[in-house]
């Protein structure tokens, strides 16, 4: 029987450039018949948005920031440390976008495959009049429900 090895380059995503990942998924989502698709960053925070089937869609993506260590040393060991935590962002920002790469795939197939609806795969980034996505409406209103243990009532604005 054969293994694999889960920490190889292709597994973990760290052979796939930030920059190509991107473009992949840019491909996909214009293949899948989206238009305007922009990407956008303020500082760890990234952004995806695009138009498909009638519908605008924005996607915000918070890039894991690694632990910042306040232990003080030696200067070397400071300048070690920060090219240490440069690299170490690098890979964790290939591995993070070839992962959403991945997950946006999925999602083109399964809207392709007729398995689900592109709105349906992507229903928690749909754009409301207002520029508020339908997660962003409906996180508080979870949380909420969660709190209180009470279902919640969700009613159309007049």
């Amino acid at each position: 029987m054969t293994t694999i090895d889960s920490r190889s380059y292709y597994t973990r995503g760290d052979s796939f450039s930030v920059g190509a990942s991107r473009e992949h998924i840019e491909r996909a989502l214009v293949g899948s018949g989206a238009t305007e698709v922009r990407f956008s960053q303020r500082g760890h925070l990234n952004a995806i948005a695009f138009r498909a089937d009638g519908r605008q869609f924005r996607i915000v993506l918070s890039l894991p920031q690694p632990r910042v260590s306040t232990a003080a040393g030696d200067e070397l060991e400071q300048v070690s440390g920060r090219a240490a935590t440069v690299k170490t962002q690098e890979l964790n920002a290939r591995r993070f976008w070839h992962a959403f790469a991945l997950a946006t795939d999925a999602k083109l197939a399964a809207a392709a495959a007729g398995v689900a609806t592109l709105e349906s795969e992507f229903l928690a980034h749909v754009v409301l009049p207002g520029n508020r996505t339908v997660i962003d409406e409906l996180e508080p209103v979870i949380a909420s429900a969660y709190r209180s243990g009470q279902r919640p009532t969700l009613t159309a604005a007049p």
